[in-house]
């Protein structure tokens, strides 16, 4: 078993949990822990609706807030399975994060006869449940993929979507003039162009990202940024319009080879943090990742859902 401590959390009650049981509402937003820990915690006035003192059995309405107060998580670990070309991160009887490679889509289509799906699939061949990717991840970007082992898992971190964040790391060219976080916010939509499908800014759905440097030298910079919203390219499109694109952006760049990847995904209960495989003058030394987990911390709340 492994422990972790969870940090005092203010989550607001989405539409699809309108009426439910305050404490139904706690173990679905912390996961599986003892009944009465849920009832003590709200009887002492740790869990507040509003910030107001409630009832274990108070329901809550769409839009309350509720303060989740910290607590210890036992995590039931197992030993991770053989996954081809993936590489595991964690794994317990209702979800496994695996940190994806780069080049490998999530999902099969036009050209494409492999990817994460494809390899689950015959990872869990003859199972009742094939693990099933939670969320998206482009097909060029690194990191962390969350899949859910049962159907349970699954409508769960749909309905708790809005309380999940993600934080990516990128290379980006030139140096980063803002310290701090910069919120970079525009409109971003499909469009057609002859080399196909491309995103562009100025219409279409408000997306926002958060961003913060890391490493500033004067031909690159390593930036975090975490999503406000999730859009299709949006982390590439806002930092090109910039004028930072990622390096190796195909796309919005110069190509040769994205260098945007996943690192951080954390919900109430659960946080995992890998950093990206580059090596050389893209590498980033281990020892920035306390660093980096720190800055997260600090970052400013997501908007919509992802």
């Amino acid at each position: 078993m492994q422990s972790e401590r969870t940090s005092v959390q203010v989550v607001e009650v989405g539409r699809e949990e309108n009426g439910r049981k305050l404490v139904s509402f706690l173990e679905a937003r912390l996961g599986p822990l003892p009944t009465g820990l849920f009832m003590r915690l709200v009887r002492t006035g740790q869990v507040r609706i509003d910030g107001r003192r409630c009832k274990p059995f108070d329901r809550v309405l769409t839009g309350q807030t509720v303060r989740v107060p910290p607590v210890t998580v036992q995590r039931k670990e197992k030993s991770l399975p053989d996954l081809p070309g993936l590489r595991g991160v964690f794994e317990n009887d209702e979800m496994l994060v695996i940190d994806k490679p780069a080049g490998l889509p999530v999902h099969g289509g036009t050209g494409w006869t492999d990817s994460v799906h494809d390899r689950l699939k015959a990872c869990f061949a003859g199972q009742a449940f094939v693990p099933i990717p939670v969320h998206r991840l482009d097909r060029d970007t690194s990191g962390l993929l969350l899949c859910a082992k049962t159907h349970d898992f699954l409508r769960a971190m749909h309905a708790s979507w809005p309380t999940l964040t993600k934080g990516y790391l990128c290379w980006v060219e030139g140096a980063w003039a803002a310290a701090g976080w910069r919120t970079v916010v525009s409109e971003l939509a499909k469009v057609q162009t002859g080399s196909g499908e491309q995103v562009v800014s100025g219409q279409g759905k408000r997306a926002v990202s958060h961003v913060h440097p890391v490493l500033v030298t004067a031909g690159r910079s390593l930036l975090l940024v975490v999503l406000g919203t999730g859009r299709t390219h949006q982390i590439r499109v806002h930092l090109a319009d910039c004028g930072h694109a990622i390096v190796g952006d195909p796309r919005y760049g110069h190509g040769g080879g994205l260098l945007l990847h996943a690192a951080a995904l954390s919900w109430p209960g659960h946080s995992f943090f890998v950093l990206p495989p580059w090596q050389d003058q893209f590498r980033i030394d281990p020892g920035h990742a306390q660093d980096i987990k720190n800055i997260l911390a600090a970052a400013p709340a997501k908007e919509g859902t992802i």
